[in-house]
């Protein structure tokens, strides 16, 4: 059996063909095209063939140096620098951990880690495509080895990196609306009754003001969505460029069909004051964008716990993935946590 691992800083022909041998939507075209360019690092798209036969896919990033966001540095994973919604345990990580660069970083957009290809599936073609990239990474010249927001779904790989010797890493969790009702009634009622009251009021609040909620289509509203998303990531000290968010609006305008951009929001005299925007792939919602002015308190609210829930249900959506961080108030709002876990490994290149 001859294994062999070709790296591209483009996406390969045969990546499509993969990605469809695979259930999780993470690995899609038009999500890796449309998300991936916000993920710190140059791309390197892997793919691992046996016997001349593509097998597995793996959406990797190379990481010179630790990244601007914490969020992708191994180094502060391992340090515990993480968010997290309960206290962490103290830190048992190596105290060099300069030494993890140049580094292989293998993740996908939105928190998620997930391999593409039949070869997924068979943890005997997991195990070859764990020695083919330590292998390769050291050839390169990295140091480390890191899978980063693998969900608990992924189970298979998760066992492979254990049995090849990659030490697990604690992040955070993810929150998951499993849509096991078939009408609003339903899903209100099985909210906390202040969250259900909550709701409530804010919507008759809204009203008061001559203020709308529902849906409406990205393309039509996108330079209010823009402003909104710069105010935000403004309010809470993050990258704020206008030209990088700009660029994730039209890609997702072009790689998505209007139906599957969910935007939801609170309009005022035909301008969008709050809003809440995901990306249908599939059976999921992955929620993305939010943003408010000042006039539309508790907009983010209603759209994304009850506008976003009737256009999943009226799509036939199975579950909306609300993404990190406010575990609380997602949690409140029905949504469970979902672990994910990172795993880290030191280049050797000998096959482990």
């Amino acid at each position: 059996m001859h294994v062999d691992l070709r790296a591209t800083f483009v996406r390969p022909s045969h990546w499509i063909d993969l990605a469809a041998e695979t259930s999780d939507y993470t690995v899609s075209v038009p999500w890796l095209d449309t998300m991936g360019p916000l993920l710190p690092g140059e791309p390197r798209w892997l793919v691992i063939s046996v016997d001349g036969h593509p097998q597995v896919g793996l959406h990797a990033r190379w990481l010179q140096s630790p990244p601007a966001d914490a969020r992708f540095d191994i180094a502060a994973a391992l340090r515990g620098d993480l968010p997290s919604p309960a206290p962490r345990k103290p830190s048992t990580a190596r105290s060099d951990t300069s030494a993890l660069y140049p580094s292989v970083l293998v993740t996908l957009p939105g928190y998620s880690c997930a391999a593409a290809g039949s070869g997924a599936a068979d943890p005997a073609s997991l195990t070859e495509t764990l020695t083919a990239l330590d292998t390769w990474a050291a050839a390169q010249g990295a140091r480390s080895v890191s899978f980063l927001y693998l969900a608990e779904r992924q189970e298979l790989i998760r066992r492979a990196l254990i049995q090849f010797g990659a030490a697990a890493v604690e992040l955070y969790p993810t929150c998951v609306l499993p849509l096991r009702f078939e009408s609003m009634d339903e899903y209100l009622n099985h909210l906390p009754r202040p969250r259900r009251k909550g709701i409530g009021r804010i919507l008759r609040r809204l009203a008061e003001k001559d203020m709308s909620v529902g849906e409406v289509d990205l393309a039509e509203v996108r330079d209010d969505v823009l402003e909104l998303r710069l105010a935000l990531l403004r309010k809470y000290n993050s990258p704020a460029d206008r030209e990088t968010q700009s660029a994730a609006l039209d890609r997702m305008l072009t790689h998505y069909r209007r139906e599957d951009i969910v935007v939801t929001a609170v309009q005022h005299e035909g301008r969008i004051v709050g809003f809440t925007h995901g990306l249908r792939n599939g059976n999921t919602l992955r929620q993305l964008w939010c943003g408010q002015l000042p006039e539309a308190d508790g907009a983010y609210f209603v759209t994304s716990f009850y506008a976003q829930v009737r256009a999943a249900l009226q799509r036939g959506i199975e579950r909306i993935d609300y993404g990190t961080l406010e575990w609380g108030l997602k949690t409140d709002h029905g949504a469970r946590l979902e672990s994910l876990v990172g795993y880290t490994w030191t280049v050797t290149g000998d096959g482990r």
